[in-house]
């Protein structure tokens, strides 16, 4: 029911913010490894008058599971370094909508459950400050490029596409650990 009732069409979700656990190999000027994260967002719309209401709740989540690939600028500043960073990878998403309408009292709901697959590519850039031989402060930010596929219900593609493309900003801890 787009443009009817005060409802309206939305094309993307509000950004949150994303959990990320990467686990990598470090050299003097080369890190490399794996990174899992983890990114919900969701919206709601409603319209009510005297005789019932309508809500629509979709949360959607992904699930990225890549790799990447870091580059170290030397600064000649020790503690300071900047980097330039590529991370591709698969990317899982799950849209749950669930309906509810009440109409003179009477209760109607149900739920409908969407699962996507795609990948995406983002390349990004930042810097890095030691604060210990074990303990770094990392912060930097790049753009995720999606490539997605048609999420499907019941296993039956379905126009809607789970794009979760955009700018990243980061901020981070990076704790080290040293192989003997």
């Amino acid at each position: 029911m787009p443009n009817q009732y005060g409802l309206r069409e939305t094309d993307y979700f509000p950004n949150y913010i994303t959990h990320s656990f990467s686990l990598g190999y470090d050299t003097l000027s080369h890190r490399f490894g794996a990174v899992f994260s983890y990114l919900t967002t969701g919206g709601r719309l409603n319209r009510a008058d005297y005789s019932g209401s309508f809500t629509l709740d979709m949360i959607m989540n992904g699930y990225r599971l890549g790799l990447f690939y870091r580059y170290y600028i030397n600064t000649g500043f020790s503690p300071l370094s900047f980097y330039l960073q590529v991370s591709p990878g698969l990317l899982f998403s799950n849209l749950e909508m669930k309906e509810q309408v009440d109409v003179y009292s009477e209760l109607a709901e149900t739920t409908t459950e969407l699962e996507g697959f795609g990948i995406y590519l983002e390349p990004a850039i930042g810097a890095k400050y030691r604060i210990t031989n074990w303990l770094q402060l990392s912060l930097g930010g790049g753009y995720e490029v999606d490539l997605p596929g048609k999420m499907k219900m019941w296993d039956e593609k379905t126009r809607i596409k789970s794009k979760w493309d955009g700018f990243r900003l980061y901020g981070g801890l990076i704790l080290f650990y040293q192989l003997k």
